[in-house]
């Protein structure tokens, strides 16, 4: 979920030209999504954990999300890469409905930070590896520093589940490391498939309902806790899972990477953990221990420097071959 561009181009031209209200656009878009993506586990956890079972909560995310986005991908349709529609059925599985329920049955278990810093948190680290044995591409030494980063931290916050194993955190970790696999997959062949941002949301939105919903009837319709649920809790979930998670976010992600430019903006995306982790404090009363704190300080950092925005860049053209010949 924290890739839907490649985090390594380099900046749009109109992130090159943008003028200063216009990056400070690019921001509030940025930060607005942080917001959003990080307020998700709070609030999902907030509701598994006392009214509304995880099957209910996907099935609200990909069912108005699904509709919300069918009429983008009926648009797209004239314009999209034959492939895509088969690469679709990887990213809906890899970034989808499956990856939805994973992180979904685990809050059920584990604090909402440990979601924020183990499942969006890893996928650097799942996907430099995943390009480095496959694709062969190399990271710079400040990109491998960030990934260690990464690891170090997560060490640090499995190593807090196992020794508070009476809470059972660990089990939603696992389930948090799995979706931080899988979504690095969908990062890996996203940014190779060709597809835009929007596509690829698409395809991964409506695959998921044409899929997920008939299971759900199937499978969890008749243990729903949907009509047992407040209205007002209901309502809540069905826009905040639905529109603002499901379709909200796509535009306001892909109005900041315009302005500001990939990797800008992914590096705001590494607040996410510590943002996560401040409003679990603040709604949900999980204060993080002090090796909780590092790790997500950790994970953190080593998110922002695995996106290589501090990386400097090699000049390109003319300046480069006179580089070069100095």
């Amino acid at each position: 979920m924290l890739d839907r561009t490649d985090p390594r181009a380099s900046a749009t031209p109109a992130a090159a030209g943008a003028t200063a209200p216009t990056v400070l656009f690019g921001v509030f878009w940025a930060l607005f999504t942080v917001l959003v993506w990080a307020a998700w586990p709070v609030f999902t956890r907030l509701s598994v954990t006392r009214t509304i079972n995880p099957e209910d909560l996907v099935a609200l995310r990909f069912g108005i999300g699904g509709l919300i986005l069918l009429p983008v991908l009926i648009r797209q349709a004239r314009i999209m890469p034959a492939h895509g529609w088969r690469e679709g059925v990887i990213l809906a599985f890899c970034q989808g409905a499956p990856l939805a329920l994973l992180v979904t049955v685990g809050v059920r278990f584990a604090p909402a930070s440990h979601m924020a810093a183990l499942s969006p948190g890893l996928m650097p680290l799942f996907a430099a590896g995943i390009s480095f044995l496959f694709l062969h591409e190399q990271l710079s030494k400040l990109r491998a520093g960030g990934i260690a980063m990464i690891l170090l931290g997560a060490l640090v916050m499995v190593g807090v589940s196992v020794s508070a194993s009476a809470a059972g955190f660990w089990r939603g970790d696992i389930l948090f490391i799995c979706a931080g696999f899988m979504g690095s997959i969908y990062t890996v062949r996203m940014r190779r498939s060709g597809l835009s941002a929007i596509q690829g949301a698409a395809l991964i939105g409506v695959y998921s309902m044409i899929v997920y919903l008939p299971l759900y009837v199937w499978l969890w319709l008749g243990s729903s806790r949907l009509a047992e649920a407040p209205p007002r809790e209901v309502l809540f979930q069905a826009v905040y899972q639905g529109v603002l998670m499901g379709a909200v976010t796509l535009f306001s992600l892909s109005r900041a990477v315009v302005i500001l430019g990939a990797p800008r903006a992914a590096a705001f995306l590494s607040l996410m953990p510590v943002v996560t982790a401040l409003l679990g404090a603040a709604i949900l009363h999980e204060i993080p221990s002090a090796p909780e704190a590092v790790a997500i300080t950790i994970i953190s950092l080593g998110v922002l420097l695995a996106t290589g925005v501090l990386q400097r860049r090699e000049p390109t053209g003319e300046a480069a071959s006179i580089s070069k010949a100095r």
